[in-house]
């Protein structure tokens, strides 16, 4: 047994001495194993172990890596309006495209990169290319939302998102039972009216209250007298034009303790206090959606057909004493129209409603708003229309 476990070793020997003889000759690196490569102790090659298939040389892994793969430039398309700090970048195949640049664009919020196929690109994702790839920015509109309170009506839209830098647009018309719709407003009561396509008044979520007149004359339980308004002053020009107006029941206040002189006024609002001041007569009922004092213009010729569905409109000054004149007959004298243009150099004689401010001019309705202008275009506030009415009705 020992002899032939000799001859077996002498055997191996054998065989084994000529491959370790030529080991150096041959320049074969020795070392060890790691990781399944070759360690070499004193080498002139990359050290390292292996990870995924590929050396990691000086012990640095790089995952995902593949021999010889191919690299692309990645350009960036962040759209109109937009800016990027990066315009390319260099990525390789089989590895992940690292860090991508975030564009800015105001308005807007960055949603993240797309390819051309549409499929979103992330700092994760590898890249599989065969030629140069463009990516896309996506972006979704950053908005502001407006709440609507009907304040006492009722509105099938509640809401509306409004993107940044827009504007109202065309805002819903609510509706209650007895009162005519005057306008939204920043509060609930008095603010600021807030009129179609307006600019945003706030630039974060906010909320428009509905205001109401009346149809039928006030109630005089909250508002007996100016005096409760403390915008409107004793020693103020209008002050006694107020007073009547509310005492008559032409007019509230906008709230128990404003009148609002300086707020300007659509159609729809003179119409009403024209209406009342002829004591609310009954109108047409065939146009239940149009408001009573805008049905009674209508008919008594204060305004054409078509004003029917569009008393929203601002009405100006020479509307409002074109209206007076319309009423008392139109009259027309050569004497008045003479006088009003040599007094105002704003009125032509040529215009519109020269005859109706000539006519005011004499009755002492009105006396400009300088010593030689009139301003016939300028929007109409509720503190001039009851100054008008007052000396209309009252003089």
């Amino acid at each position: 047994m020992k002899k032939r476990m000799c001859i077996i070793f002498a055997a191996a020997w054998l065989l084994a001495f000529p491959l370790f003889a030529d080991a150096e000759s041959f320049g074969i690196f020795q070392g060890h194993i790691v990781d399944g490569a070759l360690e070499e102790e004193e080498s002139p090659i990359i050290q390292g172990h292996i990870v995924d298939g590929v050396i990691a040389e000086d012990g640095a892994a790089k995952p995902n890596a593949v021999p010889n793969a191919p690299s692309y430039t990645v350009a960036f398309q962040p759209g109109d309006g937009a800016s990027v700090g990066a315009a390319s970048k260099t990525v390789t195949n089989g590895r992940a495209y690292g860090e991508l640049p975030v564009p800015k664009r105001e308005g807007y919020a960055f949603d993240g990169w797309l390819n051309a196929s549409g499929a979103k690109v992330t700092a994760n994702t590898i890249v599989s290319l065969s030629a140069d790839q463009i990516l896309y920015a996506q972006w979704s509109v950053l908005t502001y939302e407006v709440r609507f309170d009907a304040n006492g009506g009722s509105v099938k839209q509640i809401s509306v998102d409004i993107p940044i830098g827009g504007d109202y647009g065309e805002l819903p018309r609510p509706t209650r039972t007895g009162y005519a719709f005057d306008g939204w407003y920043t509060l609930p009561r008095a603010g600021i009216l807030v009129a179609d396509h307006a600019a945003l008044i706030r630039n974060a979520d906010h909320t428009l209250y509905a205001h109401w007149t009346p149809l039928s004359a006030p109630s005089m339980e909250n508002y007996a007298s100016a005096d409760a308004f403390r915008d409107v002053p004793v020693t103020s020009c209008y002050y006694a034009a107020v007073r009547w107006a509310v005492e008559q029941g032409i007019t509230s206040g906008t709230s128990p303790e404003t009148f609002s002189p300086n707020d300007p006024c659509k159609r729809r609002h003179i119409l009403t206090f024209l209406w009342r001041a002829n004591g609310c007569p009954d109108t047409e009922r065939a146009f239940n959606a149009v408001n009573p004092g805008t049905m009674w213009a209508y008919e008594n010729a204060l305004i054409p057909r078509d004003y029917l569905y569009s008393d929203e409109e601002s009405a100006t000054r020479s509307d409002a004493v074109t209206y007076l004149w319309k009423l008392a007959g139109s009259p027309t004298e050569e004497t008045s129209l003479k006088s009003v243009v040599s007094r105002f150099t704003d009125v032509s004689p040529e215009s519109e409603c020269a005859a109706a401010v000539a006519w005011a001019l004499d009755k002492g309705i009105t006396n400009g708003t300088t010593d030689t202008t009139f301003s016939p275009e300028r929007v109409c506030t509720r503190g001039q229309i009851v100054t008008f009415l007052y000396r209309c009705y009252t003089l």
